[in-house]
């Protein structure tokens, strides 16, 4: 009982240490734990969704993304910790890594032309001391692989309407279809990644691949026929808006693999598949930050267009389901960056298929809605043609390594 309540405390401890402090051992079970962590608290979130917006009793998707993204904010708590930094001393570094980030690096070019006409000390000695350690600081800041706070700062408001489009658009979808519908349409973003991907040159495919793919999308139409059926016993909405449901699904699921793609590129080493360090607390911290500074305008507009009246939660049970739910938002998304760092992407993208059962058991169970052989048939042959696209990924990933 000892061991089992000291590996508990050693598994808590742990989320709040950096990663390179724990063993390789660790960082792997302690992977898997934050990917099992990601799958039921997934799902968990969709049900609370689904439980606010499906009755019209919340149906506020904009305001509840908008909540459960700013939250986000809170990573900027642990990030500050780490690094030993008052908010102060932190603006002052973002300060100084933006003035080092805007100063040109050299060119091949213009080395060649400096070891041709002169040596480099005479012309060093042009520029006074100041010039050359900060041009020396700034070629440092480009060799190493961790991504500077200025460039993740960046990145976060060059991706926050992707990643809130994506987010309220799924959430969207849950006011029309099911748990289980809106899960598996969402997986197929893997698919989209790599169709996106392949057309930007950053992944690649082949006959498994498009063997995958084929698969993938036969089950969504499967699911998808099943779903928006007059002889569906489970669908309680007309059949116009289960399919407009199933259509924001698969939107957001486009939207996820846009985003993931262009992230990719933006990280990824020139010249290399291998991809720089990106410090998620910070990263996530200023997305929840740039979603609470820049996208309240909306919600008034939205109020007074009358598509989403702001209006508090009716009763004490939706408020608690609304807060319940935008902390199982902020950890599952924490739960999902520490699996990807501790295992692998692939790990993890396979692993999120998992959520695919689990909800059709959730909506079985927790909702009674009645099995439906054709959908569980479209469903298995999603998840078919997702693992095969994926193991044809970890093939390809092994044998780069």
């Amino acid at each position: 009982m000892s061991e089992v309540r000291t590996s508990i405390v050693r598994y808590i401890s742990a989320f709040f240490l950096p990663d390179n402090t724990l063993q390789s051992r660790q960082r792997w079970i302690l992977g898997l734990i934050n990917l099992a962590a990601v799958v039921v608290f997934w799902v968990l979130s969709s049900f609370l969704v689904n439980s606010m917006v499906e009755d019209d009793i919340y149906r506020k998707p904009f305001f509840i993304t908008y909540i459960n993204t700013g939250c986000f904010c809170f990573y900027i708590i642990p990030y500050l910790k780490f690094e030993g930094l008052t908010v102060k001393q932190f603006i002052s570094k973002l300060k100084e890594d933006y003035y080092i980030s805007s100063i040109p690096q050299k060119t091949t070019d213009e080395e060649s032309l400096m070891n041709e006409y002169g040596s480099n000390d005479d012309l060093a000695g042009l520029s006074n001391e100041n010039s050359l350690h900060i041009r020396e600081s700034g070629s440092e800041y480009q060799d190493n692989e961790e991504i500077g706070v200025y460039e993740t700062v960046k990145l976060s408001l060059q991706f926050i309407i992707l990643w809130f489009s994506a987010n309220l658009v799924t959430n969207s979808s849950l006011s029309y279809t099911s748990v289980a519908s809106q899960t598996i349409l969402s997986s197929t973003s893997s698919f989209f990644t790599l169709i996106i991907g392949y057309l930007h040159s950053v992944e690649r495919i082949n006959q498994n691949k498009i063997v995958g793919i084929l698969l993938s999308f036969t089950g969504v139409a499967i699911v998808t026929r099943i779903d928006s059926s007059n002889e569906n016993p489970n669908n309680h909405n007309s059949n116009l808006l289960v399919l407009w449901g199933n259509a924001l699904a698969l939107s957001g699921a486009l939207i996820y693999g846009i985003y993931t793609i262009l992230l990719k590129q933006k990280i990824s080493i020139k010249n290399s598949r291998k991809e720089r360090n990106l410090n998620t607390h910070l990263f996530f911290g200023f997305v929840g930050i740039f979603c609470l500074v820049f996208l309240w305008p909306i919600l008034i507009v939205l109020h007074f267009t009358g598509y989403e009246t702001f209006e508090m939660p009716p009763s004490k049970q939706i408020l608690w389901i609304l807060l319940i739910n935008a902390f199982v938002t902020f950890v599952s998304d924490f739960c999902w960056c520490k699996a990807v760092l501790l295992t692998s992407p692939l790990t993890v993208t396979v692993g999120l298929s998992m959520t695919i059962p689990l909800a059709m058991v959730g909506d079985w169970l927790l909702k009674g809605f009645s099995v439906n052989v054709w959908y569980v048939f479209g469903a298995a042959i999603v998840t078919i043609g997702f693992l095969i696209i994926n193991k044809d990924e970890e093939d390809d990933f092994v044998r780069e390594e």
